[in-house]
């Protein structure tokens, strides 16, 4: 099978039914024809809602990472914790494998993939570089579930339980933003399907669609 036939194809992730793409009508969804699972959507304006919810969460992303998240004071001595400079402090122990982990983890991945998808809405919505939108898409979909910012945020929280019976702790901005950052992660994720990115960008710079082979409702 060529290339170019390929990308018409899509698999449902529940049962591995393979579909050709269709395009379906704004506010409607496709189904799986086996099992009925929802494999893409096409939501209402999704190219300026992915614009405005991207860019607010790289704007509270950085505030997150370059603020306090947490000041304790043990016996009235005072620490103040933040994701870089915990990210630093590895570096200087000289825990670098640690240190290079953690910082693509919890800075650098979720850094790229609201960035990735900032840039494909962004030139989608203007038309531009359809050769690089495509570049861009490939690259988001190798790392688009690397993250694991909200599995370190929930850590902290279970940390800080455990310390608030002998500490005294305040919340810096950094706890917020990375909470703001954390629900708009989780919207993103609900509103914006891989697949409706890739139909959207074929159907933007000239792709015909197939046949219709789904159930759309």
């Amino acid at each position: 099978m060529e290339h170019d036939e390929l990308d018409k194809l899509v698999i449902c992730k529940k049962c591995h039914t393979l579909h050709e793409k269709i395009e379906i009508h704004e506010g409607t969804k496709a189904l799986c024809s086996n099992c009925n699972t929802v494999i893409y959507r096409n939501h209402l304006n999704i190219i300026d809602t992915i614009l405005a919810l991207s860019m607010t969460a790289l704007f509270v992303f950085v505030v997150g990472i370059s603020f306090d998240i947490i000041s304790i004071n043990i016996a009235g001595i005072n620490k103040e914790i933040s994701l870089a400079g915990m990210i630093f402090t590895l570096f200087k122990a000289k825990e670098f494998a640690v240190g290079i982990i953690l910082s693509f983890l919890l800075i650098l991945f979720p850094l790229f993939i609201n960035l990735s998808l900032f840039i494909i809405a962004f030139w989608i919505r203007f038309k531009l570089n359809g050769y690089l939108v495509k570049r861009v898409l490939i690259f988001l979909s190798h790392i688009l579930h690397w993250s694991m910012i909200d599995i370190f945020f929930i850590s902290v929280l279970v940390a800080l339980v455990k310390l608030f019976g002998y500490s005294q702790i305040s919340f810096g901005i950094a706890f917020y933003s990375l909470i703001c950052f954390l629900i708009l992660d989780i919207v993103l994720g609900k509103r914006v399907s891989f697949n409706e990115l890739w139909l959207i960008y074929e159907k933007t710079y000239g792709y015909n669609a197939p046949t219709k082979k789904l159930k759309n409702f």
